[in-house]
């Protein structure tokens, strides 16, 4: 992972079974989600790329809750 996260950016990292990004509403909180059963699961089609389940990223202010979906962020409610 680099010292420095881009918004916009889902970094994956399959050695440490992780993605990281910075949050999509732009409180520039990290969010890191665990990959693996019963946790977070990533899948590819061609360049797109999704994450689910949601992200509630409730212990943070903003208390944003989306979906990354074929590389969009689909916003949820709280």
């Amino acid at each position: 992972m680099p010292e420095t996260l881009d918004e916009g950016v889902l970094y994956i990292t399959l050695s440490f079974r992780v993605a990281i990004h910075l949050c999509a509403c732009g409180c520039r909180n990290q969010v890191v989600t665990p990959l693996g059963v019963g946790q977070w699961r990533v899948s590819c089609e061609g360049e797109h790329i999704s994450l689910s389940p949601s992200i509630g990223n409730f212990q943070f202010p903003c208390r944003s809750h989306y979906f990354i979906t074929k590389n969009e962020v689909v916003w949820l409610g709280s």
